[in-house]
């Protein structure tokens, strides 16, 4: 069976006047993944957000929700959303909050007092349950943001910088929260972050936005294969010899050391051959062989990549 998808995209745009801030992108985020959304500043991601949960009308090109038109009533009972700067009631407290933005969403109120608490207890707030909402830290308030997205059991989670203002030790928290939510749960959940080093522990896949349009797009680790170039890094105890004896071959495209990280790259379309005239290499050279890889990409190589050749 075909998986099925929580997010759709066709042409999808939105206009401004004369600017178009959305240009035409295609989503297809598959149910109980985890979809990264990624880009610069101005790209295009909160407006592309905002059309997903139905605050913004598009201007063209249509979207659907687990099978239901964006903005439709279906498509937004599906969503819990969390902006990067949720809005409270200073005056209050957490539970009622919780509660209150529960029954908007048709939840009875003593179910919804009971999930306020798990909630609040889970995202470690617990000791905060009848403080009022204006006196939290931004952290705090960060995390009573992703408990009203939660609060109604919504299928699709769709968060914006869900670690902004946060410490490391908050960060990693909610990390550890959005994998359990989605492996253990099945919730599908759409991030957009600039952490892109904490976003790459996460993600199933990925979509980079520039000026409106997207960039590239897949799942992570096709991501990393199409960028690592086929590139190879290799340590030994003597990499000059190393160097020296793929140079030249036919299925190396290219070769140097690296004095600052201690390997040798070499570029070459057949890893095989490349591996295997390494160990060549070093049984006959008698060589202590620390080190043979593909060169694993990282996100933040992948959007320094990716953002460069926009601009080339």
């Amino acid at each position: 069976m075909a998986d099925r998808l929580m997010i759709e995209t066709r042409k999808l745009t939105r206009r401004f006047g004369d600017l178009t801030a959305v240009d035409g992108i295609d989503l297809s985020v598959t149910e109980g993944t985890i979809h990264g959304f990624v880009g610069p500043n101005g790209a295009g991601k909160t407006t592309t957000i905002k059309m997903l949960i139905g605050a913004l009308r598009p201007s063209d090109g249509n979207g659907w929700i687990r099978g239901q038109p964006i903005g439709s009533t279906d498509a937004r009972a599906t969503i819990g959303y969390c902006p990067e700067r949720p809005f409270f009631y200073d005056d209050m407290p957490a539970l009622d909050y919780l509660v209150y933005m529960a029954r908007l969403c048709d939840v009875n109120r003593r179910e919804a007092a009971e999930k306020a608490r798990q909630l609040l207890d889970w995202l470690d707030l617990g000791g905060s349950v009848y403080a009022r909402a204006g006196g939290f830290s931004a952290g705090m308030k960060q995390r009573l943001g992703l408990a009203q997205a939660l609060i109604h059991d919504p299928e699709l989670l769709i968060l914006d910088e869900p670690t902004a203002n946060m410490d490391p030790t908050g960060r990693l928290s909610i990390l550890d929260k959005l994998k359990e939510l989605s492996r253990e749960r099945g919730v599908t959940i759409f991030l957009s972050s600039h952490i892109l080093s904490e976003l790459e522990q996460i993600v199933d896949s990925l979509t980079m936005i520039d000026h409106g349009r997207i960039v590239v797009s897949g799942q992570m680790e096709e991501l990393r294969k199409r960028f690592s170039g086929n590139h190879y890094l290799i340590r030994t105890s003597n990499n000059a010899v190393v160097l020296q004896g793929i140079q030249g071959r036919g299925y190396v495209r290219e070769a140097w050391l690296d004095d600052d990280d201690g390997f040798v790259h070499a570029v070459s379309d057949e890893g095989h051959a490349l591996r295997r005239r390494v160990l060549d290499i070093v049984v006959q050279q008698g060589l202590d062989l620390q080190h043979l890889s593909e060169e694993r990409v990282d996100l933040q190589s992948i959007y320094r990549k990716t953002m460069g050749m926009q601009e080339d």
